[in-house]
């Protein structure tokens, strides 16, 4: 963990500097020297700060982390550009395409980051609905699961997302609700607000959870007292018989880190001894599966990719680290797995063509 906070911060003071590099004037270094400190200014606001002053600081550090990202690779695409001009004049002895100047780059790459950022952050603000219907011979009448996953309640996500996943909830009054991780992503000792709108929805088969990575960030227990205090029974290595379904739940394996890791983390050490004549459904934060389950489990839920958050990561990055990017997966020998891009956002409120969803699923005859 250690190691991922100095990359990150190394990282993070590379692009801050480019940009100057980019820019070149005086006036925009305390900007950039404050954005660079801000994370640090963030984390403190959240555990020493009011919940509106640690919002309005955390909003500020995150959107300028969005904006940095988009403001980076906008230079960089300029960059590219005019690298391949230059070759081409090189190689040719002609110029193809125009090169823009430097203040005309500049704009561009201020327009461009600014327009990128407006639309990023205005597609988090409501998420997309998934319906599945799953017919089996194990259930005697229609469970509806409602599954929300990395909702990130903290310093910035808060009543907000909230109200995104009641209004899901009232208008599809599912049986059972389940979270796969990353319910929480801050301190929540002053969230109590927070707990009881969550602890308002009540489906007759209950709210279970499991944990996320970010769950253990911030202090793993005073998550724990969360989830449990918003009304969710927490699988840890454990599973609950619901009649005809069975809930089983692992905890994620960054809790290895922490050494706080409760139960197998795989889950076919659970699944291997339960009855094979029940819906079985696995609650798991990382969508990656142990080979081995296939066939005894029936349905997987999943999260914490957020649909790689941009588009292009998405699509070619994350399916290489897990078993899925997002959305429904058929694994054979009757398993199937649906990944959730997630309902907030881990980093910057910001999405690019990876909206944020709920799936709801009808199991029936």
């Amino acid at each position: 963990m250690k190691w991922f906070i100095l990359a990150f911060l190394s990282v993070y003071l590379l692009m801050n500097l480019y940009v100057y590099l980019k820019l070149r004037h005086r006036a925009i270094l305390p900007v950039l020297a404050l954005g660079f400190f801000s994370p640090f200014l963030m984390r403190y606001a959240d555990a020493n700060f009011s919940p509106s002053l640690s919002y309005i600081i955390g909003l500020g550090t995150l959107l300028y982390m969005g904006f940095l990202l988009y403001l980076v690779v906008s230079f960089l695409l300029l960059d590219l550009y005019s690298l391949f001009v230059r070759a081409m004049h090189s190689i040719f002895g002609i110029n193809p395409l125009p090169r823009p100047s430097k203040k005309l780059s500049i704009v561009i790459a201020l327009s461009l980051a600014f327009s990128l950022s407006a639309y990023s952050y205005y597609e988090t603000l409501k998420p997309e609905v998934y319906h599945f219907h799953i017919k089996t011979d194990k259930v005697s009448q229609r469970i509806r699961i409602m599954h929300i996953s990395d909702v990130h309640l903290g310093p910035v996500m808060g009543m907000d997302k909230i109200k995104l996943i009641k209004e899901v909830y009232e208008k599809y009054k599912p049986d059972l609700l389940v979270s796969t991780g990353d319910l929480v992503d801050g301190n929540m000792k002053r969230k109590d607000g927070l707990a009881q709108a969550l602890r308002e929805m009540s489906p007759p088969l209950g709210k279970f959870a499991v944990l996320g990575n970010h769950e253990y960030y911030r202090g793993v227990q005073q998550a724990i007292e969360f989830t449990e205090s918003a009304g969710f029974v927490l699988l840890r290595g454990t599973w609950v018989d619901l009649g005809s379904i069975i809930v089983v739940g692992v905890d994620d394996d960054d809790c290895r880190f922490f050494n706080a890791c409760v139960g197998p983390l795989s889950e076919y050490e659970i699944l291997k001894d339960l009855p094979k004549d029940k819906f079985i459904l696995v609650l798991k934060h990382k969508p990656r599966v142990d080979k081995r389950a296939l066939g005894l489990f029936d349905l997987m839920l999943a999260g914490h990719t957020h649909g790689g958050v941009y588009y292009p990561v998405g699509k070619f990055i994350i399916p290489r680290l897990f078993d899925a990017n997002a959305g429904w997966v058929e694994l054979g020998k009757g398993s199937a797995l649906f990944v959730s891009k997630g309902v907030g956002t881990g980093g910057p409120p910001m999405r690019l063509f990876a909206p944020p969803d709920i799936a709801i699923i009808d199991i029936s005859e």
